[in-house]
């Protein structure tokens, strides 16, 4: 089987712990799981929540002070 170039991915320790155990029941790697959860996803729906991130983030930042 051809090795594939993986970039590193950072996952949060509880959505870690949702894939290990999503791979234990279907007797898997993690990284199967990863790969089928990234091809459903929305990446228009993401691409505009990620772009919307630092005006929200801005917005918090100047109404704290």
């Amino acid at each position: 089987m051809a090795q594939t170039q993986r970039k590193p991915v950072y996952i949060q320790p509880e959505h870690h712990e949702i894939l290990r155990r999503i791979a234990f029941e279907q007797r898997c790697n993690i990284t199967d799981v990863l790969d089928a959860v990234l091809e459903q996803a929305d990446w228009e729906k993401t691409a505009t929540q990620a772009s919307n991130k630092p005006v929200q983030r801005a917005m918090e930042r100047g109404g704290s002070h």
